[in-house]
């Protein structure tokens, strides 16, 4: 299949060029028409002339031309036997351009003449006329022919020749090598080991050449072809989830925004206003792996620095200067539930804040929090995945009275439409302060729609809405029961394979009674760029 398609490549190029011997000659009177018809691609009126003006003349050179020509015109028509016989004429008249033996190889090898196609080309070569495509068709023909040695040496010929040369098929070229490989070593007992020590190695050979050309999709699937048919990889966990393809991920972001209104939490339990406005600087790293125990169980380590500067350099501003590292540890124990997939999740996460707090624009120890997470992942319905997770978290401020421990029970239920996804976060938390008067139980709901990719002008838009219940367990006759409501927007657009830009917009209303403390309103307007490793 692939030598065909190339074949068909090559000829549409000699279509898009007329030979020297042929432009040269319409410039004679004895083949002006011939040359007319010729240059409007009406190649069956061009055959009709040359036939006339074979009959008019003896002529051996004009004989010779007239022969090549026609060979040309069949070609183009493909009518190869038509080609052969003129071509051979031609030869016969000692009328042999530089480009003529590429043309009769190529009529040969579409009439499956392979052993005399191989002559043709070996004398195309000897011109030095488009040398590598003349090597490619010798190394395929001495394949077809049985002879795998020595195609293996036309085809890596080819890496000598300088790029100019090479570019239209030495990728084919390093693909045949990989196939004949894979001839070679799936007749031995130990095939598996050869197919991952030589045979894929030379398909990604041939991959890394271009992959962006026509035939790179066709490479990668004999990579995963084999690598299915000989588990060199796994795919599947015994489960039959699919495992992470590839095992990585990472990502690195810069946003730049303005806060309508900064506030921040000088002992971590209280909010407070600074009713003033800043722009804002956010950058954002994360980068996770995942290893694999047998087809059984799943280890995740996880790394994320984030740090965020404000513009405003007023002190209850800047005091909001932070950055915070989080390395995290995620695994997974694969089993089944109700006949479908499921997981046991058992998670660590810990994260150290830094954080100006006391206005003097430097970053100080802030907080630190260790957490451990055990949940199940599961199919509760056919429209997508459920989890339920239950989770202590231990908090240590820099204020020593807004230590705290919180334990969370949180389910989330992803909902998948034929076009669209729907996310839903619900959790209880329950949190206990060193300082009892700030106390709290809260319930916390969230969904998130994410409209289908490119739905809106190329882009993938998603909206969503948060909406927390606090009670403060200790302080409700100066609090109340507090209500924080949370709708945002985002507009994400691919910039390429790699890059995404995000528009983003949150809305946050906090209401208390106690409106000095804890009420608050702010608005955040953001531009993120994204890179996606």
């Amino acid at each position: 299949m692939l030598i065909f398609c190339l074949s068909f490549a090559f000829a549409q190029e000699e279509e898009r060029t007329n030979p020297a011997e042929i432009s040269a000659a319409g410039k004679q009177s004895l083949f002006k028409d011939a040359s007319a018809f010729f240059s409007a691609g009406k190649y069956e009126d061009t055959i009709a002339e040359l036939s006339s003006v074979e009959a008019r003349t003896n002529g051996r050179e004009a004989l010779g031309l007239a022969a090549y020509w026609k060979g040309i015109c069949a070609n183009r028509l493909q009518n190869y036997p038509l080609a052969i016989e003129n071509f051979d004429k031609a030869l016969g008249h000692s009328f042999s351009p530089q480009d003529l033996n590429y043309e009769y190889g190529q009529a040969l090898f579409a009439a499956e003449k392979l052993q005399e196609a191989r002559l043709q080309f070996r004398e195309s070569l000897r011109k030095k006329f488009k040398r590598a495509v003349s090597l490619y068709y010798i190394g395929y023909i001495s394949r077809e022919l049985g002879d795998r040695k020595k195609a293996v040496t036309f085809f890596r010929a080819i890496e000598k020749l300088p790029v100019s040369e090479t570019a239209e098929v030495l990728q084919a070229a390093e693909v045949q090598i990989g196939d004949i490989y894979l001839d070679q070593v799936e007749k031995s007992r130990d095939a598996f080991r050869s197919v991952d020590t030589y045979v894929i190695p030379q398909y990604r050979r041939a991959l890394a050449i271009n992959e962006k050309s026509n035939i790179a999709p066709e490479i990668q699937n004999k990579i995963v072809a084999l690598q299915r048919k000989y588990d060199l990889i796994m795919f599947n966990l015994r489960n039959g989830r699919p495992v992470q393809n590839p095992p990585y991920f990472a990502k690195a972001s810069l946003e730049h925004g303005q806060d309508s209104n900064v506030t921040f939490a000088p002992t971590e339990t209280t909010v407070r206003e600074s009713r003033q406005a800043s722009a804002f600087t956010r950058a954002d790293v994360m980068g996770r792996y995942t290893f694999y125990q047998d087809d059984w169980m799943s280890i995740s380590p996880e790394l994320r620095f984030n740090a965020t500067y404000y513009h405003n350099r007023v002190p209850e501003i800047y005091r909001n200067d932070n950055y915070y590292i989080a390395p995290a540890l995620r695994t997974a124990y694969e089993h089944t539930l109700w006949k479908k997939p499921a997981s046991v999740l058992v998670d660590y996460d810990f994260t150290q804040s830094q954080r100006d707090v006391n206005a003097k624009e430097k970053l100080e120890f802030s907080s630190r929090s260790h957490a451990v997470m055990l949940g199940e992942r599961f199919n509760l319905f056919d429209v997508g995945e459920s989890t339920v997770r239950l989770r202590y978290r231990l908090f240590d401020s820099y204020t020593d009275s807004a230590d705290s421990k919180t334990v969370s029970f949180i389910y989330e239920q992803v909902f998948v439409g034929a076009k669209n996804v729907f996310l839903l976060f619900t959790s209880y938390d329950r949190t206990r302060v060193e300082d009892e008067v700030f106390d709290t139980d809260s319930i916390t709901v969230r969904g998130d729609w994410i409209f289908a990719k490119d739905s809106f002008f190329g882009t993938t838009p998603s909206i969503g809405l948060m909406l927390t219940s606090t009670d403060p367990v200790n302080d409700q006759d100066n609090r109340g029961r507090e209500l924080l409501v949370n709708p945002n927007v985002r507009i994400s657009k691919g910039l390429g394979k790699y890059w995404r830009a995000n528009l983003k917009y949150d809305y946050q209303n906090n209401d208390s009674k106690d409106e000095d403390g804890f009420a608050y309103k702010k608005s955040l307007y953001s531009v993120e760029i994204e890179y996606l490793f």
